[in-house]
């Protein structure tokens, strides 16, 4: 997958543990689809001097979580669950791109998929189930 600089891309600072992550920027590609990418820095490396699988499994939990939301109409959502397969490993200097697709939703439920590549190159492969939450009370 290549990178489309023409896509309405926005970025995240994000709150708490995303925070830590990020930034990440994100786009709409239609109803059902989103790309997302992350620049690898020095702080994502692991020991072994690659992409910590932590990180690259955080930006699938938050590509998809992200389309799960928009998908639900901007409805809150938790992830429960979620499967996850490393292909190959990204570096230090790429970039971690990403693309969602929402495969089915339910009024309690949203199904998605997910896409890593870096350098070219699939990472990962990922796919998930994300809750939608009841709105807070008081």
């Amino acid at each position: 997958m290549e990178f489309d600089p023409n896509l309405p891309w926005r970025t995240i600072h994000g709150h708490g543990f995303n925070a830590h992550v990020g930034p990440v920027s994100f786009a709409r590609v239609s109803d059902s689809e989103w790309r997302f990418f992350l620049d690898i820095e020095a702080h994502h490396i692991n020991i072994g001097g690659v992409c910590h699988g932590g990180v690259s499994l955080t930006l699938a939990d938050i590509g998809m979580g992200s389309g799960a939301y928009a998908a639900g109409g901007n409805r809150p959502c938790t992830t429960i669950q979620m499967d996850a397969h490393f292909i190959a490993a990204a570096k230090k200097g790429q970039r971690l791109l990403g693309a969602a697709r929402l495969v089915r939703a339910t009024h309690e439920l949203a199904f998605m998929e997910c896409e890593l590549y870096a350098g070219g190159r699939q990472t990962l492969r990922a796919s998930g189930v994300w809750k939608y939450l009841s709105p807070r009370k008081g």
